[in-house]
């Protein structure tokens, strides 16, 4: 069965038995291979068929979930009549609002590649062979991940919600390190069909770093102007998103939380310029119009030209103030740039950093935004507009706000960074006055 009949067989399967009751029934058939290579030899490849199936039944406020992996009649059966059991056990929840209805919904921009689905493993050894090659070239090892994937979602509810999306991913993601240990690179790329994938320009990128940020001398920790790599913006606009949360706000919980009450949309809080939209629909950032309970992804604007103009409202919280409910994105794009090239961010930099990527980040203080992190994979000194030469890698203690509030200049070109949940496109960014807190010892 298609994942559009499994879906309407279980909601079918809810009004049978436990009739009266809310259902909602989420399925995901997909397939996903791999090949990864390290010490510049393939060392693994994997092609595995996926399923994932799950409905949530309500009586009332009283609500349940239950998944598996199986398809089949008698398996769905069982699913359901599990579930209609926990949820006439479970407490009542007070936050419950109910399945989401039918209704108009914007046909979604594609993002289905056949090939990229059945991508042979010939195809991933000969992307992974290219890669290896570019490293033995320099005289450095290698190591990579190769994910070539494909789903079908299909959701649909007792309300008479159906709604379906089919998707592709392709990624390749190259760590390279010098021989003597002491210098590493990092690049990666994502795309929606695997044909875009250059497994050569991504490996050069890497080996590139790995090679120059070899025997890194010693640089002290401080405030730093630093030109960030997008892999490293699309880390910070990961806990940005996270925080971009109404009830949050409107709690006193949050950084977009006002002293006194309120929120900070319609505030200037970032750098004149940024901008930061979510479109599913965009070409650019085509993803999953939907979210996990079947509400529409609506193309919205939370940052325009510095000013924060939304924050993400469930649907419960939009109920309880009495507004609309707005999805978590699934698409991000962060623009509003004019240098032409990360070379033109580097000749604006008198004395600071060029940062490949972030690593190991984790949250410090929801109410500033802070995180803290590692720096990894190439550290750069640059002078007077020029890349000098390597030094040690550093822990950062900083706001993503606040980087995005004292961003001075960014590219005009977004780049889609690899991510595991959202289709993320940013810029490379300069900033001044970049917190690293102290010196680290990672490569």
């Amino acid at each position: 069965m298609s994942p559009e009949e499994i879906a309407a067989s279980l909601v079918g399967l809810v009004r049978e038995v436990a009739p009266g009751a809310e259902g909602l029934a989420r399925v995901e058939l997909g397939r996903m291979n791999h090949t990864r290579f390290a010490v510049n030899e393939i060392t693994t490849a994997g092609d595995v068929e996926t399923s994932r199936v799950s409905v949530t039944v309500a009586r009332g406020n009283r609500h349940a979930t239950a998944s598996t992996t199986r398809t089949e009649p008698e398996a769905l059966r069982a699913l359901v009549s599990r579930t209609a059991e926990m949820a006439s056990l479970a407490p009542e929840d007070p936050e419950w609002v109910g399945v989401v209805s039918a209704g108009a919904r914007k046909t979604p921009t594609p993002a289905f590649d056949r090939a990229t689905v059945a991508l042979a493993p010939e195809a991933r050894a000969e992307a992974a062979k290219k890669a290896i090659a570019t490293a033995e070239q320099q005289g450095v090892l290698g190591a990579g991940f190769y994910l070539a994937q494909g789903s079908a979602l299909s959701l649909a509810t007792t309300a008479g919600l159906s709604a379906s999306y089919a998707s592709t991913k392709a990624r390749l993601t190259m760590t390279a390190r010098s021989t003597d240990g002491t210098g590493s690179g990092w690049a990666g790329d994502e795309r929606t069909a695997a044909a875009e994938i250059d497994a050569t320009r991504v490996a050069k990128a890497a080996v590139d770093k790995a090679v120059r940020s070899q025997k890194p001398a010693a640089a002290k920790p401080g405030s730093w102007k630093v030109v960030l790599d997008p892999a490293c913006v699309g880390e910070l606009l990961g806990f940005f998103l996270e925080a971009l949360d109404a009830r949050s706000a409107d709690e006193g919980r949050s950084f977009f939380s006002k002293k006194g009450g309120g929120t900070k949309v319609g505030e200037r809080l970032f750098a004149k310029g940024l901008s930061l939209r979510g479109d599913p629909f965009d070409a650019k950032t085509p993803s999953v119009p939907f979210d996990a309970d079947g509400l529409e992804v609506t193309p919205t604007t939370y940052v325009e030209d510095g000013v924060l103009k939304a924050l993400v409202t469930s649907r419960y919280w939009a109920k309880k103030k009495a507004t609309q409910p707005s999805a978590m994105p699934t698409a991000l794009e962060l623009s509003g740039g004019e240098a032409k090239s990360v070379d033109e961010l580097i000749s604006k930099v008198d004395r600071g950093l060029y940062v490949t990527r972030f690593w190991y980040t984790r949250w410090l203080d929801p109410q500033t935004m802070s995180i803290t992190g590692l720096t990894r994979d190439g550290v750069l000194l640059v002078e007077n507009g020029k890349i000098k030469g390597p030094v040690n890698n550093f822990r950062f203690n900083e706001s993503p706000a606040q980087v995005f509030a004292k961003a001075k200049a960014w590219t005009q070109e977004t780049v889609r960074v690899p991510s595991w949940d959202q289709v993320v496109r940013v810029p490379a960014l300069l900033v001044d006055d970049f917190h690293m807190a102290s010196v680290s010892a990672a490569v």
